[in-house]
């Protein structure tokens, strides 16, 4: 008989340091702070918006900047978004970095019809960042949106991010909240959706509860463009909305996240593409926390709280955790021999049952992105969360230590890897 009293007994009173352990290891102090902050961000939200409305008339400040690469449905989409908005963009600039495709062509067509105000055309591709950067020097309009050519707006995004930034004078860049548009393609596509649900809707709404937002995605983040343009722009090379975000916060600019500001966007559907893109993120976080950034320390004597809020929240809810999973049997031999069983279903079903405590008011929340089928995939998420994504983050750190594999990285080009290391 499945006692579940008898194996949540287990896990907490067999062994105190393997019941810490597998507290810490799978993220458990993280996941009810962020909880806890959420239900109080949210409350004072409620209180400030009773009798706020939409301000008319500021459809002129800001300019909405697609990337693309071979991807001119993608295009066409994001443009159908812009177009509902609550408060349409002044202008749209969309950047194919070295498309081989068809996409030259309907995006110059789409220029023509006045969907599209300017199209900057790299002939040879020179990386998402360096891109960027190009369509930035068109920029004239106060606020300056980057998507991808895979996100879908909801009405009120841009509306939103632009109210954050205006009500924080002192703010460079404001991401917003991003779903998953394919989640009922696969269970791995299905259980990201999950992940984001904790990870961004509640996770980045807590660190902007502190000030301590580390990561504005670069599928969806506004930035004050004369902010972004004096700090010399999107930061080269990979993961370039971390790095970005960081730096902006070294230069004592606020950084925020908006979670009224909604977007859609697709993930891998198959496990090798989900595979190949964390490892990516991954190795790219290690390089730029750790070896660029150097959060493992104190940035000096006069280091903001908010940046070292920012800096214990990746070592000790991210890096540490995670470096602790080979340790993790090791740990379990304090429990007894014919406890373990029981002491690990007990384990998982507190996995299980916290999930689902933080879960519940995102899916009671989430406006038309909840299916039957992520409830189902709820009791396999924890293994998916705790060991799957940490075993792949483990081993993103570990090749990203010894071989350096982001320079590998074809995420960016290779002249343009050379140059970032040194090599012309």
């Amino acid at each position: 008989m499945f006692d579940v009293p008898y194996l949540l007994g287990v896990f907490f009173g067999a062994a105190p340091l393997a019941t810490l352990a597998t507290v810490f290891i799978f993220d458990v102090p993280r996941d009810l702070l962020a909880l806890a902050g959420v239900a109080l961000a949210r409350g004072r939200k409620l209180g400030k918006r009773q009798g706020e409305t939409l301000t008319a008339g500021h459809d002129g400040d800001v300019t909405v900047i697609i990337a693309s690469l071979n991807d001119p449905e993608g295009v066409l989409l994001s443009l159908e978004s812009l177009r509902a908005q609550d408060l349409p963009p002044a202008r749209v600039i969309v950047f194919s970095d070295g498309s081989t495709d068809c996409s030259v062509a309907v995006l110059s067509t789409l220029q023509r019809r006045g969907e599209i105000d300017l199209v900057v055309v790299n002939d040879f591709r020179l990386g998402r960042a360096a891109a960027g950067n190009v369509a930035l020097r068109y920029v004239e309009t106060e606020f300056v949106l980057f998507i991808d050519s895979d996100t879908r707006l909801e009405p009120g995004a841009i509306a939103a991010l632009r109210r954050r930034l205006l009500t924080r004078p002192e703010a460079a860049v404001c991401s917003g909240n991003i779903s998953v548009s394919n989640h009922k393609d696969s269970i791995w596509a299905g259980l990201q959706q999950l992940e984001y649900m904790i990870s961004i809707d509640f996770g980045r709404e807590f660190s902007d509860t502190l000030g301590a937002v580390a990561c504005c995605s670069g599928a969806l983040s506004m930035y004050r463009s004369t902010m972004l343009q004096d700090a010399g722009g999107l930061s080269s090379g990979s993961g370039e909305d971390l790095a970005t975000t960081l730096r902006l916060r070294r230069m004592g600019y606020e950084v925020h996240f908006e979670a009224d500001a909604w977007a859609r966007t697709a993930v891998p559907s198959t496990l090798s593409g989900l595979i190949d893109q964390r490892l990516r993120w991954d190795r790219d976080a290690f390089r730029i926390q750790v070896v660029q950034f150097h959060q493992l320390r104190k940035q000096g004597a006069n280091e903001p709280l908010a940046n070292s809020i920012q800096r214990y929240d990746f070592v000790l809810f991210t890096f540490l955790p995670t470096l602790m999973m080979p340790l993790f049997l090791p740990i379990l031999t304090q429990v007894p021999a014919d406890l373990l069983p029981s002491f690990l279903a007990g384990g998982y079903v507190f996995l299980m049952l916290l999930a689902a405590l933080i879960l519940a008011p995102v899916f009671i929340g989430y406006r038309g992105q909840v299916s039957v089928f992520q409830l189902l995939l709820l009791p396999i998420f924890p293994l998916y969360q705790g060991i799957f994504m940490k075993g792949v983050r483990l081993y993103a750190y570990v090749s990203e230590a010894i071989f350096h594999a982001s320079a590998r990285d074809r995420y960016v080009p290779a002249r343009v890897r050379q140059r970032l290391n040194g090599k012309c």
